[in-house]
């Protein structure tokens, strides 16, 4: 334990005890383990705090990076893109007849070729 070895470790122990002495010891142990907790307290809190800022910052580059893709997306294409048509529209524009649905401009008609 932090490189302390067994006999070190009991040194420790004695020290402790002839400054402190029999009678004062348990109250320094009671104080250092106090200290201990609010330390490891603060700690644990510090640590929240910073886990957060991370999380808030790496979000933040998201959406920067989600926004600045959408903007190039939006610059390089031609036309803006047409949502898809409606079921009901769909169905009106499948009673027209032959000649008038899925022609391409130029393109010869039902009719036209019909007649040639």
């Amino acid at each position: 334990m932090f490189g302390v070895s067994g006999t070190e470790l009991l040194v420790i122990m004695v020290v402790v005890l002839i400054v402190f002495g029999p009678k004062d010891l348990p109250k320094a142990m009671r104080s250092a383990g106090s200290f201990m907790r609010t330390f490891n307290r603060m700690k644990g809190e510090y640590r929240r705090q910073f886990d957060q800022a991370l999380r808030d910052v790496e979000s933040e580059l998201e959406v920067k990076e989600i926004r600045n893709s959408v903007e190039a997306a939006i610059k390089g294409s031609p036309a803006p893109v047409k949502s898809p048509l409606r079921q009901e529209e769909q169905s009106s524009d499948r009673r027209t007849s032959p000649d008038q649905t899925d022609r391409e401009p130029g393109e010869p008609t039902y009719r036209d070729a019909k007649e040639s």
